[in-house]
């Protein structure tokens, strides 16, 4: 059985490409941060519902 062999080919994106893709790497780190601070905050002992102290 014959496989076809691809063609590398070079996808052009449009200019505004990067900067969305730089918006969604720097969105990630922002949820993985808040993530571990809330995973410090309850391990700690230092959250709790709000307005209850």
């Amino acid at each position: 059985m014959h496989m076809p062999t691809q063609s590398i080919t070079q996808e052009a994106y449009e200019p505004w490409y990067k900067y969305g893709v730089a918006f969604l790497t720097i969105e990630m780190v922002i949820a993985i941060a808040v993530s571990a601070y809330s995973l410090f905050m309850t391990f700690h002992g230092l959250g709790g519902f709000p307005g209850k102290h």
